[in-house]
């Protein structure tokens, strides 16, 4: 039984009901509200997270509405949040499926370190691991990439890893456990749908058990990739060096090694480059001084004698939920929050402080970057002003810009950080509560 399986793999990956708070991701879809379903009848302590990326519409919405059902049939805490998914794939110049990919993940985290969840649980299962394996092979990941999905890490687990597609579907029918369907899963337009549909499908057809053949070559892929690290670790200890925040691979001492285009590889692939900038790379090792390659997180220069790796500062997406209860935040920014009654707040005229008519307030909060075609009231004034303008009015530098958060409320602009609130939630004659926030300079952690 499904049930079964499910416990003794929770215990396998360390998980303990009485000192694990667990974040599940929930999409709405069977395999997450299966595995909500188990987590919620083996009686451990978690919450659900759903993101509506607002690809499909209505649909999105409904998948949306259909998990916070869930979630309140069930007296399960709910955070949930709503992307501009193809407008930050447009920005970053990232597929749909990758713009997704890391809109989740940095919510996820972000909102496991406000509300302190030890884990976040990630619905995958074997099929999805099998499907990665072709994925990565087509995108030239190296070993590590065919080794499927990791099980787990520090502060993510995927317990459902262990059961097939066929077992997740059986155990929803006997269950009787109601999900969302996504009509995109049988489009091909995307690059796993492909695989899944085709691709795997026609392998099955050789091998009516390519599944857990192909799960018993990932596992032994995996063996084979252990015992590649013991000797990249001896290679890496030859020819790299740091210090100064910065990434020394000494060239000559690569081309002295065995294979060495292969361990620049996996040396490189770690700092995000990727297959063919590596191999652009490689091939650049006799070439002249001073050629520089990015990744989306560093900067390699190819000096006279050594490859020097920097970090580079990535386009960024911060989006951090501030419930009504919560009084302090320390990621990304470290702001202090209170309530106070109308009557008893002492105005305050630092711009690191923001006096908020907690009455026209909507909950949760969000906390974010500025983007294009932000717009707000300034305090005191009655047109609305987009921040691009307002940041020239008011002489910002490009590095202020970059830095600038500003808080939301039911997707308005309340407080453009350490700068103006929104005039129209400024205090007023009518105000019972006051929301005071203040942004701590010292705590910020970019």
């Amino acid at each position: 039984m499904l049930e079964a399986e499910f416990e003794k793999n929770i215990e396998k990956l360390g998980v303990s009901r009485n000192s694990d708070k667990i974040l599940l991701a929930v999409s709405g879809g069977i395999d997450s509200t299966v595995m909500a379903d188990l987590f919620f009848a083996a009686k451990f302590n978690i919450a659900i997270a759903h993101c509506n990326f607002s690809l499909r519409g209505k649909a999105s919405d409904n998948d949306a509405q259909f998990v916070e059902s869930f979630a309140k049939s069930h007296a399960i805490t709910f955070h949930s949040i709503k992307f501009d998914t193809e407008n930050y794939s447009r920005q970053h110049k990232i597929s749909i499926e990758m713009a997704a990919r890391n809109l989740r993940y940095n919510w996820f985290e972000n909102i496991r370190k406000q509300y302190h969840y030890s884990k976040i649980a990630i619905a995958h299962n074997k099929n999805d691991a099998v499907e990665t394996f072709f994925l990565n092979l087509t995108r030239g990941t190296g070993i590590k990439g065919l080794l499927g999905i990791t099980e787990k890490t520090e502060t993510l687990i995927r317990p459902l890893l262990f059961a097939s597609r066929k077992q997740i579907e059986d155990y929803a029918t006997q269950h009787n456990i109601a999900f969302c369907t996504d009509e995109t899963n049988s489009s091909n337009e995307f690059s796993r749908n492909r695989i899944r549909n085709n691709i795997i499908t026609e392998f099955e057809k050789i091998n009516p058990s390519f599944l857990q053949t192909m799960t018993d070559n990932i596992n032994r892929i995996s063996q084979y990739h252990n015992a590649l690290q013991s000797l990249k670790n001896k290679v890496t200890d030859a020819v790299v060096d740091k210090h100064d925040d910065k990434i020394f691979i000494d060239i000559d001492k690569l081309r002295q090694t065995e294979n060495a285009e292969l361990w620049l590889f996996e040396i490189l692939q770690q700092y995000g480059f990727g297959a063919e900038r590596i191999a652009d790379i490689y091939n650049a090792l006799d070439g002249e001084s001073g050629k520089k390659f990015f990744s989306p997180t560093h900067i390699l220069l190819k000096d006279r004698k050594n490859l020097i790796i920097s970090t580079s500062k990535p386009a960024e997406f911060l989006s951090v939920e501030i419930g009504e209860n919560i009084s302090e935040i320390e990621y990304p920014i470290s702001l202090k929050i209170e309530k106070i009654k109308n009557e008893n707040v002492k105005i305050s005229q630092k711009q690191n402080m923001a006096f908020l008519n907690f009455d026209k307030l909507k909950f949760p909060l969000i906390l974010r970057k500025w983007q294009v075609g932000d717009s707000f009231i300034p305090f005191g004034m009655k047109g609305r002003k987009k921040l691009s303008d307002y940041f020239i009015d008011i002489k910002l530098s490009q590095f202020e810009k970059d830095e600038q958060y500003v808080l939301l409320s039911n997707e308005k602009i309340v407080w453009l950080v350490n700068c103006r609130i929104d005039n129209n939630f400024r205090i007023d004659e009518n105000c019972k509560t006051v929301l005071q926030i203040t942004y701590n300079h010292a705590q910020k952690k970019n």
